[in-house]
């Protein structure tokens, strides 16, 4: 009998004693989680973890100082609230196989910050598991890259700058010089015949050939300086209507060679505060793409409309119009083509890109408006500064 008591003292005391190290290690354990949870608080990359169920359970600070968001809104699946809508499918398919093979995955996908803007974020994720080998589910780090996809967004507009000025120097300068020599020797041998009529006609295409070469060459040059930062933005208040005159007034002769009606139908008196060379550049290519798709005996009209704090400048053709298609390729680098003109007149397609940047530059925007067959609107809009609505107003009184 005292044998088996003392049998079951031994027993007992081994058992607390075991269930005293069970104890310990269970603390140790929940300590060594708590521990890697703090770790994880102040990480620079944004943790999360989730549970078996697929929901997610843990953010840490890094994440949530990022969304500017609490722990109770971004719970379970309340995170995906700032995925971007274009990516939220991506995202859930890319997790959601992942986790059912217990793979690791890597995705991108735009989350909305604090401020209220889609970042890109890396998320990279793979399976947790516990101590004894078993799966209880993910844990994911994901990390900010939007100026590295923004980095690569410059570079893909790098190479199409890069690919467009060969396009021009390698065909489209090459094409109006290679007309003015091969035309200068047919006038040399046309004087030497004393063929006067087919020295006439051989001269008017020298003189279309070098206007399209300097008006090629003034875009170049302008492009050139634009892009490596030496064009500097040199503000100033002037009165528009001088810079829509002096424009008219250099494409006079291109507008009378198709017999084209040039009106310009701006109130005087409106003064803005733009870069002058930019805007009279903007001017130059508007007009004459207009000029070069109008049809013989049409019209061009330069008009202006002031609403709120805003001037919007028109420049109207009754030309053969631009398909929908081609209306939202034209102010892209890496889509814009050239097309020729009523009378076959050619171009880079450049200008239009020029002009978009000189209008930002100024704080504005450029679009365009057609309908096919019947003309093509290209409007521009500046900012008006409070002088210059008090100025208006006065000229409407």
């Amino acid at each position: 009998m005292d044998t088996e008591i003392n049998f079951l003292t031994e027993r007992i005391i081994e058992l607390e004693r075991e269930n005293s190290i069970l104890r310990q290690q269970q603390i140790e354990i929940t300590e060594a989680k708590e521990l890697y949870l703090k770790i994880f608080e102040n990480f620079p990359a944004l943790i999360w973890r989730s549970r078996l169920d697929k929901l997610c359970d843990y953010f840490n600070k890094t994440w949530l100082d990022f969304t500017g968001r609490t722990m109770e809104q971004e719970f379970g699946n309340g995170w995906a609230e700032g995925v971007h809508p274009e990516d939220f499918d991506f995202c859930l398919k890319t997790y959601v196989a992942a986790f059912d093979k217990r793979q690791s995955f890597l995705m991108e996908y735009r989350m909305k910050n604090k401020f209220g803007d889609y970042c890109w974020i890396r998320d990279f994720g793979q399976p947790f598991y516990d101590l004894d080998n078993t799966f209880i589910g993910y844990i994911g780090s994901c990390y900010d890259i939007t100026e590295n996809k923004n980095n690569e967004l410059k570079l893909v507009e790098l190479n199409a700058t890069k690919d467009k000025f060969f396009s021009i120097i390698a065909h489209d300068l090459k094409n109006p010089f290679n007309s003015i020599l091969g035309f200068s020797e047919h006038i040399v041998e046309k004087v030497n015949e004393k063929d006067y009529e087919k020295i006439g006609e051989f001269a008017d295409i020298v003189r279309q050939s070098s206007n399209r070469a300097m008006d090629l060459l003034m875009n170049l040059m302008e492009w050139a300086q634009s892009q490596s930062g030496r064009m500097e933005y040199k503000p100033e208040y002037f009165e528009i209507n001088t810079i829509v005159n002096e424009a008219i007034l250099l494409m006079k002769g291109n507008a009378e060679q198709k017999s084209i009606i040039m009106t310009n139908k701006l109130s005087s008196g409106i003064q803005v505060n733009a870069d002058k060379a930019m805007l009279s550049t903007v001017l130059r290519n508007l007009i004459s793409n207009a000029i070069k798709f109008t049809q013989p005996n049409g019209k061009i009209t330069v008009t202006s409309v002031v609403k709120q704090n805003e001037l919007t400048i028109s420049v109207i053709d009754t030309g053969v119009g631009i398909s929908k298609e081609r209306i939202n390729k034209l102010f892209k680098i890496s889509e814009s083509y050239s097309t020729k003109g009523t009378q076959k007149e050619n171009g880079t397609g450049l200008g239009l890109i020029l002009c978009k940047e000189f209008i930002e530059k100024n704080n504005g925007k450029i679009w365009a408006e057609s309908i096919v067959g019947t003309g093509t609107t290209f409007y521009f809009s500046l900012p008006l500064g409070k002088e210059n609505r008090q100025n208006i107003e006065m000229l409407k009184q």
